[in-house]
Parts: structure tokens; C-alpha cells; sequence
């Protein structure tokens, strides 16, 4: 691993620029901050990469606040990485334990029930027959409601069934309460 180190060009400046400092600057600049106020103090950031194979960690100087900045980001990522660390992690298609035929995968819900989605299915299409049956209207009543339109539905199945809009008002009236009895009684 290569340590760089990068300083200000005038710490009392830190818009002078940085410059790759030696060892012993290093050295020295790490003594004298030992024994001075937060004010005084000099204060890097340190960031670690890979280049060309090899890890190249830099010590960066920087200002205060910035320091401030990458210090609480820092320190976050490291609780957050030690809470990560008391969780294991398990793959959906490892099998149970002691059970050879379940996965993670079959026993953990994703959400969807299936079962409901057909129970729907099958309760949408019986009521359609129900309503085919019922009135000549009823379907596409329906299909406004389902995609909507129930404002609307009055004014189109007016003009579709050349109804008066009263009329399609009671019609809408008598739907409402099939559909309720038909989901009460199902």
C-alpha cells in the first residue's frame, strides 16, 4: 500500500492549492497537532482506491467544515456497516433446513396472492354473466364503472341505448344495488 500525502501550500490559505508533501513533513505536522487548540489544529480527510493493482490510501488536507462533513459520514457508514454485520445473509433458493423439497423462496410471501387473484377472476366473470342475463345494459355499465366513468356512464349509456338520461339514472341505481347484493351473496 503507497500513502500519499497532500497539504495545503499555506495552511493559513486554503485556497492555495495542495502539494504532495514528504514523510517528514507528514511526521512533523502530525507533532504539531497534537499539542495545539481545535482552531489551530490541521485537519485531513483520508480516501483509499485502488491504482494499477496496488491501494493507494491519500491524506488530504482539508478545512474544518469539511472535515466536519466527511468525519459524520464516515462514522455513519461504520454503524451502519457493524449493524450490517450482526445480519446474515440467506440465498431465496438455499433449502430449509431438515426439509429437502422447500426453498426460502416457496415458504416467504412476495406479495402476491394468487389464490385472490383467481378467486377475482372467476367473481368477475360470474358476475358478468349474472349482468348478460340481468339487463342488456348491465355489461357495459359495468366496464364504464370498472374503467372510471361512473360520472360519465350516464350521458354514454343515454346515447348508446337511446334512453333519457332519467332513465339511465334509475338504471345506474338498480346496477349499484345487483352489484351489492351479488358480492353480498357470493
Amino acid at each position: 500500500m503507497r500513502n500519499t500525502f497532500l497539504v495545503f501550500n499555506d495552511p493559513k490559505n486554503h485556497e492555495s492549492g495542495l502539494r504532495v508533501a514528504t514523510l517528514a513533513e507528514w511526521d512533523q505536522i502530525l507533532k504539531a497537532n497534537r499539542g495545539v487548540s481545535q482552531e489551530q489544529r490541521r485537519y485531513f480527510i483520508c480516501d483509499c482506491f485502488e491504482d494499477c493493482g496496488e491501494l493507494d490510501r491519500m491524506y488530504i488536507e482539508t478545512s474544518k467544515e469539511e472535515f466536519d462533513k466527511w468525519h459524520s459520514q464516515r462514522v455513519e457508514t461504520e454503524r451502519k456497516r457493524k449493524a450490517g454485520s450482526a445480519y446474515g445473509k440467506v440465498l431465496m433458493n438455499q433449502t430449509l433446513a431438515g426439509i429437502d423439497d422447500l426453498t426460502y423462496d416457496d415458504v416467504i410471501s412476495d406479495g402476491f396472492d394468487l389464490e385472490k387473484a383467481v378467486m377475482d377472476d372467476m367473481s368477475m366473470n360470474l358476475l358478468r354473466k349474472e349482468l348478460s342475463s340481468w339487463k342488456d345494459w348491465a355489461i357495459t355499465m359495468l366496464d364504464l364503472y370498472l374503467t372510471g366513468k361512473k360520472k360519465e356512464a350516464t350521458y354514454i349509456v343515454s346515447d348508446m341505448f337511446d334512453v333519457s338520461i332519467r332513465t339511465v339514472q334509475r338504471w345506474k341505481e338498480m346496477f349499484e344495488e345487483f352489484v351489492k347484493n351479488f358480492f353480498e351473496n357470493l
